[in-house]
This record gives C-alpha cells, sequence and structure tokens, in this order.
C-alpha cells in the first residue's frame, strides 16, 4: 500500500523536476493490524489517534503536510483534523475535484465494505452535484473479501480481475459515468485498459495533489 504512493509521487515529480528529481517525503505508518483493530468496530477516534501519531512523527522530521493512500481512515478525519501539527490532502476531496473537472455526474465507489457502506464519498461528492452509487450488498462482501484475503498479501488472480470488471461494468449499466478506485491495492489488479468507462485512481491522483501541494510550498 505504501509503495504506490511513493513510487506514482516519484514518477509524476520526474515529468516536472527533471530524472531522479522529487520532493523530500518522509513515511511513517502504524502495522495494518492496528488500524483493522479499530476499524473493524469501528472507532474512528481510534483510528484518529493513529493519524496523529503519524502526522507528529512527519512533523518531526520536518514534513509541512501529510497524505494518507487509506481511504477508509478518512472517516476519522474530523476527529483529528483540527489537532494535527501539519495539515493534511483529503483523498476524496481530490477525487471530487478530477470528477468535477472531468464533468462527471455519477460516480461507483470501489473498496473496502466499510468505505463502500460510509458516506465519505457521497457527502463530499454531493457538494459538486455528483451522485454516488457502490456496488449491491453481495459484491461488497465480495470485494471486501478480495481485498483482504488476496491483494493485500500480492495475491492478484484472474478470476479477481474479471471480477472486478463485471462490478464495474454493472455500475455503468446503473447510470455511472466513472468509478473510483477508493483503496490502494485495487489499481494493482485493476486498471484502465480492463473497462471502458473512466477510472479515478484516487492513490495517483492523491500523489499528483501532493506533488503540486509540495511545489507549491517551495
Amino acid at each position: 500500500m505504501k509503495a504506490l504512493p511513493y513510487r506514482s509521487i516519484c514518477e509524476e515529480a520526474a515529468s516536472v523536476l527533471g530524472e531522479y528529481q522529487h520532493p523530500q517525503m518522509t513515511i511513517h505508518t502504524y502495522p495494518l493490524e492496528d488500524y483493522m483493530r479499530v476499524m473493524s468496530i469501528p472507532d474512528w477516534k481510534g483510528v484518529a489517534e493513529l493519524l496523529l501519531g503519524s502526522a507528529e512523527i512527519v512533523a518531526r522530521a520536518g514534513a509541512d503536510f501529510a497524505i494518507s493512500p487509506c481511504n477508509t481512515a478518512h472517516e476519522a478525519f474530523d476527529f483529528m483534523k483540527d489537532r494535527s501539527p501539519i495539515p493534511w490532502l483529503h483523498i476524496a476531496e481530490v477525487v471530487a475535484d478530477a470528477a468535477a473537472s472531468q464533468g462527471m455526474s455519477k460516480l461507483g465507489i470501489l473498496g473496502t465494505r466499510t468505505l463502500m457502506e460510509g458516506n465519505l464519498y457521497g457527502a463530499i461528492l454531493s457538494k459538486r452535484s455528483i451522485e454516488s452509487m457502490t456496488p449491491n450488498m453481495e459484491q461488497r462482501e465480495r470485494i471486501n473479501s478480495h481485498i483482504y484475503e488476496e491483494l493485500i498479501h500480492g495475491k492478484f488472480e484472474d478470476p479477481t480481475r474479471e471480477y472486478f470488471q463485471r462490478v464495474v461494468d454493472d455500475l455503468v449499466n446503473r447510470g455511472c459515468d466513472g468509478v473510483v478506485l477508493g483503496c490502494t491495492e485495487i489499481p494493482l489488479i485493476l486498471d484502465q485498459q480492463d473497462v471502458e468507462v473512466p477510472l479515478l485512481d484516487s492513490t495517483r491522483l492523491l500523489a499528483k495533489a501532493a506533488l503540486n501541494e509540495a511545489l507549491r510550498e517551495h
């Protein structure tokens, strides 16, 4: 999960700043088990404490702002944003801005079951007059299983990719003109070439926004 945003920032930076160039970055994360323990309840105040802990560590290392590639963790932002020693970029805000700039009107949301069954994207997209839609209950359960039982362990099987393609097709048939890849692992198995509808890769969009913010800061 941590490698994709880091790699994305480096790739984006090279095209702007030159080969081998990128802003300074400090990465910190607690073990996934720490997050899963509080997210499973869910205890968003507990998630907020983990995010704050990481923010304090990278702030002491000199970071001007922070990002988290975990969409689900953003459910905890209201509990920690005013206490953070440095500002954060919000992944759903970044995705919503990208969708609005492309004139999208209805987005399908893919991610963990917690994310899909929450209102993180729905609330933010609605401010831009964009509707949101999630897979049905059976699909949400299966997507969640694929994420936690396969993708986070580096298992990328063709039947799983084909399943994600069918879910995207279903969302398109229900009126979606774009689909959010709201989990860091999903872009590792589903690519734009696999589907006809535009995919909004939240991880890469956040990485690009972080690069722009770093260049603006300096």
